[in-house]
């Protein structure tokens, strides 16, 4: 008896990509944070941590959750790509 192999279409590939770069966009921003109190909660937190940017003499603060919205977004482009059916 053969066991039937799971074929990896190429619809599949492009969404465990997507799925991957979800994930590794947020981790790698993750190392240049500042603003994290480790006394306050999650939600204080994720409300309160900045990407600090450093501009011809400006700084500017980008909000972490917009990057981490970000990789939600891709996040669910991948899965999408996976789960669309085929037309």
């Amino acid at each position: 008896m053969q066991k039937k192999g799971y074929k990896v279409t190429q619809k599949t590939k492009k969404g465990l990509i997507f799925i991957t770069i979800g994930i590794l966009i947020p981790a790698f921003f993750l190392m240049f944070v500042s603003g994290y109190d480790p006394g306050a909660g999650f939600i204080k937190n994720l409300l309160n941590i900045k990407i600090v940017i450093h501009v011809f003499k400006k700084t500017i603060g980008i909000p972490y959750r917009f990057i981490l919205a970000l990789g939600v977004i891709i996040i669910y482009v991948g899965i999408n790509a996976i789960l669309k059916k085929e037309e």
